[in-house]
């Protein structure tokens, strides 16, 4: 090892570090002695960080990092190949400890949710609570009634396309539609989801856990931590956000097929990304990118034949085109209506290492004691998974838990987003990614990673208990400190059971065009008009969504109704029928009282019923036609 070697590694290390430390610090700009030095973005330190590499290379590749031979450092980092624990056939019993990982789990969630199963009817909030409701019962309602309009909802009449303004949860929808036909209330259908998502997700990353470890009681502390996650509290009212099963069965997937390159296990892989789209497209498009780190990874690790690969990829990624057409056309086709995420929004549900200490506002352990919360940046993950993952990849390291540390990197540094290292070239490159909002959402893969690491740290301290009473004792302690870790505080409220009754009068009638008041300056209070179409599925002008389409620009006039040009706005729209919701209280009483009071003595609205719904009048009017000589002027 001579000295030229040595300074070509430090500099190597350097510049390493300095191309982590610019994307999350913002970068560098001083002067030294009047010489300005700039280092804000990370390429061209990266473009350096390659020639150096390559030059140390050339000139001597038997010689490891700083000197130490290579061989020195596979001892101290890395297990001898045999103590690779993951095998392509499940040990004997394998269903039967899943089922019984899955009992345990059912019985640990009722327990951490249990004000949601003392409360069914309600939910955490009535904005994207019942948005969710809407998309599950507008995708049932579609695919049985016209499903070639599926994507062509009710809300922000007339625009078309608008289940793609958000995340169709066409997956989910299909899931909750037998209990909804056995006559349980929609909202029950939701929480009995919500609940699903995290069952099912921690049941998948049992089996996952259970194969790479070899330990039952591992995988179980894994599925207890993935099914808990922080990040799941944080978005208790996204019900897409807990579809998350996919993505450990895809990577489990992943797993068989490398392993012994068959085809059932690739199309399984396809199956997984394919679901999970339909689930939650946020997460398809990051599991993407994150799953092809892993798959890098154990390629290297297998070195398995790439010829032997590339056919049952070919025809696995030939089946998940086709399964996502439907979804890809429609979304292709509504883009000039949303356009791309401006760059400032992305920036600002782009994570920072910081936002890595802040508790959401719902965990009962930790909101008081981390940073404030700030929106979708919440991310601690709580003490438990970080103090098993710690334990879990202290060298030396079998190939799986270094492939998977790898891959924590790669998850961290995709919700960091715009601030991180690989975001900007992923949002520069793949149209998908430009189309979405908020990159801290991969918080989802972090907390996936931690708790795959987590089961090895708890594989590590049970494998060293001397005793099996030792051993029950610690994976019972171990238990009940991730219980309490995630413990949520969660504060419900109660959802109408049903609509006020004046929608009997128009459902199934052909040409309504429905305008619901009060409408409010914030869209997000037209979740309840939009829960209340389950009951008549008539087109409104009124809509909630992720996107908030252009047409909806004239609604701020309508603000002002039955007042200036209001009337003549909703004629201009096609609107029918108006309703007036006072039970609503989004107005104060005398406010609400006041618009009826107007709205009655508007020629050219009817009063076609009158009812009274959570305390307050609720009135339907309908427009009377127009004469044919107005209409020729």
């Amino acid at each position: 090892m001579t000295r030229r070697h040595l300074v070509l590694d430090l500099l190597a290390a350097s510049l390493a570090a300095l191309a982590l430390a610019i994307p999350y610090s913002g970068g560098f700009n001083f002067r030294i002695s009047g010489v300005r030095v700039s280092a804000t973005n990370p390429t061209r330190t990266l473009i350096c960080l390659a020639v150096v590499l390559l030059v140390r290379l050339i000139l001597n590749r038997r010689s490891g990092p700083f000197g130490v031979p290579v061989a020195r450092w596979r001892t101290w980092l890395l297990l001898p190949p045999d103590a690779e624990l993951f095998r392509p056939r499940a040990a004997p019993g394998v269903w039967w400890r899943a089922l019984a990982a899955s009992a345990a789990l059912a019985l640990a969630l009722m327990a951490l949710l249990n004000q949601q199963f003392l409360h069914p009817y309600s939910v955490p909030d009535t904005g994207d609570p019942l948005f969710s409701i809407w998309r599950m019962g507008w995708v049932v309602h579609a695919l049985f009634t016209d499903p070639v309009h599926l994507f062509d909802t009710n809300i922000f009449y007339p625009l078309p396309l608008t289940l793609t303004l958000s995340d169709p949860i066409v997956l989910p929808a299909l899931m909750g539609a037998p209990i909804r036909a056995l006559g349980v209330h929609p909202v029950v259908v939701y929480n009995l989801l919500m609940f699903a998502g995290f069952w099912l997700s921690g049941i998948a990353t049992y089996l996952l856990v259970e194969r790479l470890t070899g330990s039952p009681r591992a995988a179980f502390l894994a599925g207890l931590i993935y099914a808990t996650g922080a990040f799941r509290i944080e978005h208790y009212s996204h019900l897409e956000m807990q579809m998350t099963q996919w993505m450990p069965l895809g990577l489990l997937a992943l797993h068989l097929f490398i392993s012994t390159r068959r085809w059932p296990y690739a199309l399984a892989l396809a199956l997984a990304g394919t679901a999970q789209l339909y689930s939650s497209m946020y997460y398809a498009v990051f599991f993407f990118v994150y799953a092809s780190a892993i798959g890098a990874g154990l390629l290297i690790a297998y070195r398995p034949s790439i010829r032997s690969l590339v056919l049952p990829l070919a025809g696995a990624a030939a089946v998940a085109a086709v399964l996502a057409v439907p979804i890809v056309r429609a979304f292709t086709a509504a883009q000039p209506i949303k356009g791309e995420r401006t760059i400032d929004e992305i920036r600002f549900y782009s994570a920072t290492p910081i936002d890595y200490l802040r508790a959401n506002t719902k965990s009962a352990l930790w909101n008081e004691r981390l940073l404030p919360s700030v929106p979708e940046r919440a991310l601690f993950p709580g003490a438990a998974p970080l103090a098993l993952t710690a334990i879990g990849i202290v060298p030396p390291l079998s190939a799986i838990p270094l492939i998977y540390a790898t891959g924590l990197f790669v998850a961290v540094d995709g919700s960091f987003g715009l601030h991180g290292l690989v975001y900007p070239y992923l949002h520069y490159w793949l149209a998908p990614i430009r189309g979405l909002r908020a990159p801290a959402r991969f918080s989802a893969l972090v907390g996936l990673t931690l708790a795959i690491l987590a089961g090895f740290g708890a594989h590590r301290l049970l494998t060293r208990c001397r005793s099996t009473k030792i051993k029950h004792a610690v994976f019972g302690l171990l238990v009940a400190v991730v219980l309490i870790d995630a413990w949520p505080s969660l504060n419900l409220v109660p959802v109408w059971r049903a609509s006020p009754s004046i929608y009997e009068s128009i459902r199934s009638k052909p040409g309504v065009v429905l305008a619901e008041f009060p409408i409010m300056r914030d869209p997000w209070f037209n979740t309840a008009y939009m829960y209340f179409s389950l009951w008549h599925w008539t087109p409104m002008i009124n809509g909630y969504s992720g996107f908030i389409p252009d047409s909806y620009s004239g609604i701020p006039e309508l603000r002002d109704f039955p007042l200036g040009r209001s009337v003549a706005e909703l004629r201009k729209r096609g609107v029918t029928h108006v309703t007036v919701n006072c039970g609503l209280r989004y107005l104060e009483p005398a406010d609400c009282d006041t618009m009826i009071t107007r709205v009655s003595k508007i020629p050219d609205l009817r009063l076609v019923m009158q009812t009274q719904w959570e305390g307050g009048p609720v009135n339907l009017y309908e427009f009377t036609p127009v004469p044919p000589e107005a209409k020729s002027d």
